[in-house]
């Protein structure tokens, strides 16, 4: 299904519907995929925590930092698991990626939830705006156009529910797939039971639940925004349920 993306990030309503049948063929897909895997018809290569690297390029480092400044500890961690979930979705799926396109915009892709930023949600998608912000922020820390636009896109297609790699490439794919499973546990079998409990025992959700049912729920999300649409369809009541945090 193709994405239309409006610089704001409110959907039309053509586009809403659009955006719920694909959460719909998400979900649809992620039990078909779990039947195969159990089935031994579908098989994911495995990942080993120690084997994930950080990077510590300049513009990582810079990332770090902004990221410490501006999110609160919970986010922080937060925004370093999802890094490790997609980094092991990759993985699992023997998918080729650029660890530094996909750690700097791990650790920015919430930017818009942030104290500083979050103002922003009720006016347009938070999503968008994190993508507009890194995208600046590269730039002054002496990153080409490309690149700078590569975190752009991949942060402002973080919440759709399917992502085409082969079109926006695998970093955005495995990113989609990491942030959705640290809130809902979405795609988690793919993931060893010991690679998920050594990335939660390194980065811990403690507060994390709570923290984000808050930023649904008290950030009133501007309406036709994929936040909004998200809360209305029960992602809410979704990550009260993470698995994740029931274990």
């Amino acid at each position: 299904m193709e994405i239309i993306l409006p610089a704001s990030g409110i959907l039309s309503k053509s586009e809403v519907q659009k955006f719920k049948l694909m959460l719909i063929q998400s979900k649809l897909q992620e039990n078909i995929n779990k039947l195969l895997s159990v089935a031994k018809l579908k098989q994911y290569s495995k990942t080993d925590f120690k084997n994930i690297v950080i990077p510590d390029s300049p513009l990582a480092k810079k990332a770090v930092e902004e990221a410490q400044e501006t999110c609160n500890s919970i986010l922080f961690y937060h925004s370093y698991r999802t890094y490790f979930w997609s980094s092991g979705f990759a993985l699992s799926e023997n998918l080729k990626v650029d660890a530094e396109l996909l750690f700097v915009s791990s650790l920015l892709h919430d930017i818009g939830l942030t104290d500083n930023h979050n103002h922003i949600c009720s006016k347009q998608c938070f999503a968008n705006y994190g993508g507009e912000f890194s995208q600046q922020f590269c730039l002054e820390h002496g990153q080409d156009q490309k690149k700078a636009s590569a975190v752009k896109q991949i942060i402002e297609l973080h919440l759709y529910p399917i992502v085409n790699k082969h079109k926006y490439g695998n970093e955005a794919y495995s990113l989609s797939k990491g942030a959705a499973m640290d809130v809902v546990g979405g795609n988690r079998f793919q993931l060893s039971k010991k690679y998920i409990d050594d990335v939660n025992r390194h980065y811990s959700r403690q507060g994390f639940k709570e923290d984000i049912l808050n930023t649904m729920e008290n950030f009133h999300h501007k309406e036709g925004t994929r936040a909004d649409i998200l809360y209305r369809m029960g992602f809410a009541k979704m990550a009260g349920k993470n698995p994740m945090d029931m274990e």
